[in-house]
């Protein structure tokens, strides 16, 4: 996830940096208790299906030092990519090529940017689950794999930031190719996308490349950190707005007991309103295209866009319910809204 307020993204691993997450993260804890009133948010959450042994290995490898923080164009984010391929396979998914889709590289679609003065490239990994009989109907699950790289020996292994949402895309792809039970209408596509952290140039080629190939995409559902949750104990959701039947759709979320909020707090360094959620990740190129979304993430913490965002500070409990409350998404009716 990048936040662009007053240039927090930029000041990395400074003191200045950590205080003013520190800051940040407790004026979200003021705002969103009054914004939501005196409750109860369960801790002992009970996933029911979730492999969990495969979910810590996930984020571990992804946030281990070898990927040395997924930088995009590094060696970092190319076996980040080869470890994505990987799961994919063995997770079910197909290459788009398969389904006649253009301009991929197996599991690999390659797109070119620019990003200050120079020219880039990046690589998002597009794995689909096609609909058991023929349908013109999409949905895009997404989280970004890319992170911000190292300093010398010192890396940021971004296991919330957002090897957890990756995982969390894994652990959804992986039980829907299993599931039998599954919406037999609907395609899923999963997506991994890079450099993020740089502008959100994974999510607009993904959009661009989803227009290319003529898909009618009826909603996306991007995971951006969701595996370090604050106080309240709770899982963030933009974007219902987004949808006219959301309110029939909320029971369903909160599996387990998980509560979920319709939306993050906005502060700037005043305290009033200033961080914009809509452009805070790869949901945002959906928006832009017309596209209905959802975002499921959690507010910046301590370890936020520091060194210490390690696999060890994870809630997987937490990180798994989410995975098994986002998962009836995929099949229900999502109905945008039309004014």
């Amino acid at each position: 996830m990048q936040i662009r307020a007053w240039g927090f993204s930029g000041l990395r691993d400074s003191g200045l940096r950590s205080s003013l997450t520190l800051g940040l993260c407790l004026g979200f804890l003021l705002l969103a208790g009054c914004a939501s009133g005196p409750s109860h948010c369960p801790r002992d959450l009970k996933p029911q299906w979730v492999d969990m042994a495969q979910l810590r290995q996930d984020v571990a490898e992804l946030a281990s030092e070898p990927f040395a923080g997924r930088k995009n164009g590094t060696e970092g984010s190319r076996l980040a990519q080869q470890l994505l391929a990987r799961r994919f396979k063995e997770a079910g998914l197909l290459p788009p090529e398969t389904l006649d889709l253009k301009n991929t590289q197996g599991y690999l679609q390659p797109f070119d940017f620019r990003h200050g003065f120079s020219d880039r490239h990046g690589n998002n990994l597009v794995g689909i689950l096609p609909a058991a009989t023929p349908s013109k109907r999409w949905r895009v699950i997404l989280g970004h794999y890319d992170h911000l790289g190292g300093q010398g020996s010192r890396y940021y292994p971004g296991a919330d930031d957002n090897a957890s949402g990756t995982a969390a895309l894994l652990a959804l792809a992986s039980h829907g190719a299993t599931d039998t039970e599954r919406a037999a209408d609907i395609n899923w596509l999963f997506a991994a996308t890079d450099a993020e952290e740089l502008g959100l140039y994974g999510g607009k080629a993904l959009v661009d490349w989803l227009l290319a190939q003529g898909l009618e995409v009826e909603a996306a559902i991007n995971l951006d950190m969701v595996g370090h949750p604050g106080r309240p104990y709770a899982i963030y959701l933009e974007g219902a707005r987004n949808f006219s039947n959301i309110d029939a759709l909320l029971p369903g979320l909160k599996n387990h007991g998980l509560c979920v909020r319709l939306s993050h707090s906005r502060l700037d360094r005043e305290g009033n309103g200033n961080i914009n959620w809509l452009k805070a990740s790869d949901h945002y190129p959906f928006h832009q295209a017309g596209i209905p979304w959802l975002y499921f993430g959690v507010p910046p913490h301590p370890q936020y866009h520091s060194m210490d965002d390690t696999p060890d500070r994870l809630d997987y409990g937490f990180l798994a319910a989410v995975v098994e409350a986002v998962y009836p998404l995929l099949s229900k009716p999502l109905v945008p809204k039309t004014d």
